[in-house]
This record gives structure tokens, sequence and C-alpha cells, in this order.
């Protein structure tokens, strides 16, 4: 039987264990705002449908919308002065003239790839309702359409969301099915060609869509492969669902088990071996002003939990307070948002945060 000290001893041991295990909360600061001038507001704020990303160089990449629809024509790249920017239009492009960008994916050698689909009809409201042909479109950095690939996609029980390159120049498409409450995840492998070489389901027996019947990103069910550290991460915006770890040939290396589970999110970045992502708050019943009907918005801080790749726990969480901007890029000591700036009107804005964290942890 231990003795009373050895007994305080193993709990300060047990205590400092669990202490270090802890996810380490920190609050962002913000060191800089810059509204978005004229026409980039513009397009910047008929885009942000899918995330924003950036370059090495730190250029900001974001989708604009075709405006008053929901249908993405093209994508916006700017520095963080939003001096200049960059439109990799598909309006130009044959067959995609009404067309939709599903997805897009930054090379090292600063072109870029975008993943876009014919649209035959549309809704009322602009939204697009029947596909056509499926394209995959190489830019140069000046917007500069250097090559036009058709992907013969088989659609049959399968949306594509997302887009990542492979060794010896082939395509990976990834995607989803949905049935019975979950999601399946679709991947398809096409030659240089745009010729079908491959399908397979990374979840054969499916996973639960959603936490409940609305989702606050399409990101939750929209499937997206991620390549860093010589491997692509295929996943979707929720713990629920595994993250799909696959070689630069799209062969299966390993699964990785987020905790805790039920979290839902999007925005996910890569830094090393974490992933950054920005967390959704539950759907709260928010009250209305009985005099004007309005609702009265609460609002709730944002948090962004860093999870490390290879125990899937969270290491520690950033935490946001302005619900009407999203993550576009995330590096070693800063992060940068981009959306409504509510001390100044609302305007559109560029906010950089510093991130910096506890000498125990990098991102």
């Amino acid at each position: 039987m231990l003795s009373p000290m050895k007994r305080y001893c193993v709990a300060v041991l047990v205590s400092l264990i669990t202490a270090a295990a802890s996810p380490v909360d920190i609050q962002l600061k913000v060191t800089s705002t810059r509204p978005l001038p004229g026409e980039l507001e513009d397009l910047v704020t008929f885009g942000l449908l899918k995330e924003m990303t950036c370059d090495a160089e730190g250029n900001i990449f974001t989708p604009s919308n075709r405006k008053y629809g929901s249908a993405i024509n093209s994508i916006v790249r700017f520095p963080h002065d939003t001096s200049s920017f960059v439109k990799f239009s598909i309006d130009s492009v044959p067959g995609l003239g009404r067309g939709t960008i599903r997805d897009f994916e930054l090379e090292a050698d600063g072109d870029l790839y975008v993943l876009a689909r014919q649209v035959l009809k549309y809704s009322d409201v602009e939204a697009p309702l029947e596909f056509g042909k499926s394209f995959l479109i190489q830019y140069d950095p000046n917007g500069k359409v250097l090559a036009r690939f058709e992907l013969k996609l088989d659609t049959n029980d399968f949306m594509p969301t997302g887009v990542a390159t492979l060794k010896g120049g082939e395509f990976l498409v990834v995607g989803k099915r949905a049935e019975n409450d979950k999601t399946f995840l679709i991947c398809e492998l096409f030659r240089r060609n745009g010729a079908f070489k491959d399908r397979f389901t990374l979840n054969p027996a499916g996973t639960k869509t959603s936490n409940g019947k609305t989702v606050r990103s399409t990101r939750v069910y929209e499937p997206v492969a991620l390549k860093a550290n010589g491997v692509i991460y295929v996943l979707r915006g929720t713990t629920t669902e595994l993250i799909y770890v696959l070689s630069d040939s799209a062969q299966l290396l390993k699964t990785v088990q987020l905790n805790p589970a039920n979290i839902e999110f999007d925005s996910p970045k890569i830094l090393g071996n974490e992933l950054v992502v920005q967390e959704h708050n539950p759907v709260v019943n928010e009250p209305v002003d009985p005099r004007t009907g309005l609702v009265l918005r609460q609002r709730q801080p944002v948090k962004l939990p860093v999870f490390n790749l290879v125990t899937g726990e969270i290491t520690a969480r950033y935490i946001w307070d302005n619900e009407d901007a999203g993550l576009a890029c995330a590096a070693l000591q800063s992060m940068t948002f981009i959306g409504q700036d509510p001390t100044n009107g609302f305007r559109w804005s560029v906010f950089e945060a510093s991130s910096i964290r506890p000498k125990e942890g990098t991102i």
C-alpha cells in the first residue's frame, strides 16, 4: 500500500501529465486591418463559398462568383496589402462560358489548376442544376491558360469536389455520394490525356454526414484533397470522418482519426504535422427583437483547433472573435482572415492576427 507521500507524488505526476496533454487556448490578437478596395471588394464579396488559401509568398487566393448567381467563375489572387489582383477566369475557356468551378490547386512552380464543370441548366436563382463535361484547366501565374484537359468523369452517384495532381502528370479527383444520411468518399484517377483510369471508395460503409439537418459550410460533406509533406490528405469538415492519407500515386497509406468526435469545421490548413481548422459553433435559436422582428444575433467566439496529424489529438486552440470572417492563411506566427469588419460599416477587409504559441507547441 502506498504511503501518503507516495500517493501525493503519484497524484502530482498524473496532474502534470494531464496538464501537458490539455490543449492550450490562445486568444488571437488583430495586428492590422486593411479594407478591400473597390473592384476587389466586389469580387471577394461574391466569393468565399469555398475556402481561401495562400501561396508560399503569402498571396491570397479566393474563389469569386459570377454575379447574382452561385456559380464560381474565377479564382482571384491578391497580396496581403490588396494593392493589385489577378483573375484566373473560366469564362473564356471553350465549353465553360456558363460553367462553375469546383476546386483549385496551387503548384509549387506558381501554376494553378482549376477543376470546372459545364452547367447545362440553372435554377431561377442561378444555381447550377444540371452538369455537362468536366475540365481541368492549367494557368500560369499571370492567369494565362496553358492547357485544357477534358476529364472523363464517371458521375454516376458521384459529385466531384476536390482535385490534386499526381506523380507522372496524372490527376486525382475526390468527391462524394450521399445515401441514408451517410456520405461515401470516392476517388477517381485520370491519365494526363483525361482518360479514366480507376475508381475506388475510401469508406465503403459510409460515414454519418453531419451532426444535424443543416451545416454551416458545405465542407462538412464535400471532401477536399490537400497536398502536404509529400502526400495527399483527403478529408471533409467533420472529425467523425477519418482523414485518408494517400501517396503521390493515390495509394492509401494510412488513416488518421481526429479527436474528439463530432466537431464540424471548414478552412482546413496543413502546416507540418498539424492541421488547423475553423470550428463551427453549434446552431442556436437566436432571439427576435419584438419591435422590429429582426433576429438579435448572439455573437460567439470562433475556435480554431490545431490537431496533431500523428496522434489525431488537439494540441492547441486559437480563439477568434469575428464570426463574419473566414480563415484565409495560416503561418507560423500569424493568421489571415477575410470577411466583414463590424467596426467599419461591415466593409470587407483583410485581418492579420498574431498566432504565436508557447515553445512546446509549433504550428
